[in-house]
């Protein structure tokens, strides 16, 4: 990884193109409302996904995806939820993912899928 190139960016573009080889339309990227930002969204099989990517240059200091906590998660419910309002999808089915990315050696994805259950907003 040369220098100046922000993990972040870096790691959401490999988990898009993974997610589209796994079968995921990817609707948009870093979409933002009041409450925060959701990385990905996505359809898969009849489903809209929230997409959250986490990406480390190690597995020194823990999974990627243990970042996603209890608070992240609500905030990702929050996301979610304006999501739908504002496009006004509807009954459509939702489910959250998680993409923990280590970029070490060897590229590692991980695809957690349905990574929590929301709880009623």
């Amino acid at each position: 990884m040369g220098k100046g190139v922000k993990l972040g960016p870096l790691g959401e573009e490999l988990a898009a193109r993974f997610l589209k080889r796994k079968g995921y339309k990817i609707l948009e990227r870093n979409y933002r409302c009041p409450f925060g930002e959701v990385d990905i969204v996505a359809l898969h099989r009849g489903t809209l996904v929230f997409v959250e990517v986490k990406t480390r240059k190690s597995l020194a200091f823990g999974h990627p995806a243990e970042a996603v906590d209890l608070r992240k998660q609500r905030r990702l419910q929050r996301i979610a939820s304006c999501y739908l309002g504002q496009r006004r999808l509807g009954e459509i089915p939702v489910r959250f993912d998680v993409v923990a990315l280590s970029l070490g050696e060897d590229r590692e994805f991980d695809l957690i899928q349905d990574a929590f259950s929301p709880e009623p907003l």
